[in-house]
């Protein structure tokens, strides 16, 4: 509450002034009308007709005053801080006698203003509010209601008085700390916001307006307290704008508007605007919008400065990284755009940027600039396959030396762009063999564990990617192997390493190429029989033992050397070795399996899988299960964790009725345990 508004309300009466009460009395516009309300203090006497227009959310006895201005009546201003005038409908003369005389001159403004312009609806007339100290929650409702009036009055006031008036009441109030008056502007900035009109915003964010479109947004609900933002000290002391060629002025308006704009919703609004916030992609449209008219006048309209700019790339290293940071953030989607990348990869090309990085890559490993080195490669490879292959034949020596250096480094966060890379390059037959090579290289060096997890990853991809899988292949999938076997040897296991190596060997389980582990089992099975294996290798190590139990060939091996290894009564084999102890032979008799026996397993897979369907069958006939329930049976030929189940013809994994929302395991989680 103002208490500058504070006045004490008279009526004339029975030829005398009788003072009514005492209040706060303000000029407030709501509901399409202006009205002069006031808040009652002190009830001195009754008088019901000068409290009208009852409002839905305030008591009648709250008010002392609620009349509506009359652009009909005669108002008259006696003295410094007297204000009257006549209710002809209710034959009544009324005064009301401010106790500040500023204030009193601020509400005679307002009263006639509101009486000229009193039609909000005439696209005519000048603003219908001018806002005030004390009209901000009718300024808020009026641009609620009126929200196509208020964009109109605000692009086409070349004088600006509605922000004007804003920008006067933020800054007054600020001074005086009236923490209520800033939290409603804050409000009524949200409410221009939330109009969506580019033209609005651009109005907001220009020059002369969005230090103090920023500077009201600071006093918002949650921004308090030690860890209250400044924007404003971020706009003027933090950020520094930087230019890197003469652009036309409507292009450096777009610039700036697209900066302040994205600050916005990405730090400002970010507290309360959710993705799905249709204002959140109106913003991205105009941004967009914006981005696309930028880079097409930096590259065609003022290709030959940004050459220029580019020659001089290393000259500010990393002032120059971070614009090409920015660059590829803002404008990557339109470098899909055919003229546009023709004309950036021309640009790159005449000044040999991208061969310019990579020596300087060699020389110094700085993480901006080898970011930098890499996502250019990245996005010129993906839109531009046909230089990135030229530049890969002339500077093939470079290149791949960049690679291995960057591989190697502590700089671990780069690792995925290399992956990206290299993964890119084997996708294409004609420089596949360089990559294969370079991975030959890189493991004949001494791995770390950030190595070898990037290379386990590049080798699996390939695999994945090729048809047949070669001898290349082979040789790579054996040097990540080996590392079971180096790991074998030491007391002390590295878990980062082992865990590449462990992905690979459950990867060819899974191949057509299985064969490929059999020399690697033993260091295996001792690695898993070590017990000093815990938490996620330990489930990598499950898993592969379950793919190895759908592989006969690959589990009869494993038995054997499991034997051999005298481990048979370890927990992770012991059902593993029990359910392929015995096997059926062609005389019919059961015999127990040899050692030596080896070659009479190596059977194709899908001969052994028979069998195991037609004892699946007799389970369910000898059971005779009722499949409209849950039916639980252990089977002491799965591990003792594991339970027979059948799927329920209702929706899986939820039984309805008197259980409502329990959760049942299905026959698909049992496959992943």
């Amino acid at each position: 509450m103002n208490s500058s508004s504070r006045a004490k309300v008279f009526v004339h009466s029975d030829q005398k002034w009788e003072d009514i009460c005492v209040g706060y009395v303000q000029i407030v516009h709501t509901d399409g009308a202006t009205y002069i309300r006031g808040i009652t203090e002190k009830q001195q006497k009754q008088c019901n007709n000068i409290v009208t227009h009852q409002h839905l959310n305030v008591n009648k006895e709250d008010w002392c005053i609620n009349l509506k201005v009359n652009p009909e009546i005669i108002y008259e201003q006696q003295g410094d801080n007297i204000i009257s005038w006549e209710e002809t409908e209710l034959k009544l003369q009324i005064a009301i006698s401010f106790i500040d005389n500023k204030y009193s001159q601020e509400f005679w403004n307002q009263l006639q203003n509101s009486r000229r312009h009193f039609r909000y609806d005439d696209p005519e007339s000048t603003y219908p509010i001018i806002p005030s100290q004390q009209n901000l929650e009718a300024v808020q409702l009026w641009i609620s209601d009126n929200p196509e009036l208020i964009i109109q009055k605000l692009t086409t006031d070349p004088n600006n008085t509605f922000l004007e008036a804003l920008a006067k009441i933020f800054q007054d109030s600020e001074t005086q700390q009236h923490l209520h008056t800033l939290e409603q502007l804050h409000y009524v900035i949200r409410n221009l916001i939330y109009l969506k009109n580019e033209n609005v915003l651009k109005k907001l964010l220009s020059d002369k307006f969005y230090m103090t479109l920023f500077g009201i947004m600071e006093y918002h609900s949650e921004n308090k307290g030690p860890q209250r933002v400044s924007y404003r000290n971020f706009l003027s002391e933090e950020l520094k704008f930087h230019q890197i060629t003469d652009l036309d002025h409507e292009i450096m308006e777009k610039i700036h508007f697209n900066y302040r704009l994205s600050y916005l919703k990405e730090s400002v609004m970010a507290y309360y605007l959710y993705l799905e916030d249709p204002i959140y992609n109106q913003f991205n449209f105009y941004i967009n919008s914006n981005n696309q008219s930028i880079l097409e006048s930096l590259l065609l309209n003022h290709q030959s400065q940004f050459e220029q700019y580019l020659l001089g790339f290393l000259d500010n290293l990393e002032l120059n990284c971070k614009f090409i940071n920015e660059f590829f953030l803002s404008f990557k989607q339109f470098l899909q755009i055919q003229s546009l990348n023709e004309a950036f990869v021309a640009c790159i090309g005449k000044t040999d940027l991208l061969r310019a990085l990579f020596s300087k890559t060699v020389e110094v490993q700085q993480q901006q600039l080898c970011f930098t080195t890499l996502q250019l490669t990245i996005m010129i490879g993906n839109s531009n396959s046909q230089y990135f292959q030229d530049f890969l034949k002339q500077n093939q020596q470079l290149f791949w030396k960049s690679m291995e250096t960057l591989l190697f480094s502590n700089m671990t966060t780069l690792h995925s762009m290399i992956i990206d890379i290299i993964q890119y390059i084997c996708q294409n037959q004609a420089i596949l063999g360089q990559g294969i090579d370079w991975l030959m290289k890189c493991f004949d060096q001494k791995l770390n564990a950030s190595a070898a997890a990037s290379l386990q990853e590049i080798v699996q991809l390939i695999c994945q990617q090729q048809k047949t899988f070669s001898k290349d292949l082979a040789v790579l999938s054996i040097h990540i192997l080996n590392i079971l076997k180096q790991q074998q040897k030491l007391a002390i296991k590295d878990k980062f390493m082992l865990m590449p190596a462990l992905k690979h060997f459950k990867y060819l389980c899974t191949s057509s190429c299985s064969q490929i582990v059999k020399p690697f089992c033993e260091s295996f099975i001792q690695i898993t029989a070590s017990g000093k294996i815990h938490g996620i290798l330990e489930g990598q190590i499950r898993d592969i033992i379950k793919y190895i139990k759908n592989n006969a060939t690959l589990s009869h091996y494993i038995v054997i050397e499991v034997k051999n290894l005298n481990l048979q009564d370890h927990p992770l084999y012991q059902k593993l070795v029990q359910q392929y102890s015995y096997v059926q032979i062609e005389d019919g008799s059961k015999s127990r399996m040899q050692m030596e026996d080896l070659k009479y397993y190596e059977n194709d897979d899908s001969e052994e899988q028979a069998p195991q369907q037609q004892t699946v069958q007799v389970i369910r006939e000898v059971y005779r299960l009722d499949f409209s329930k849950i039916v639980r049976q252990r089977n002491e030929d799965e591990e003792d964790e594991d339970e027979v189940k059948v799927r329920e013809t209702k929706p899986k994994g939820i039984v309805f009725g008197d259980n409502c929302f329990k959760r049942i395991k299905t026959d698909d989680d049992d496959d992943e345990n």
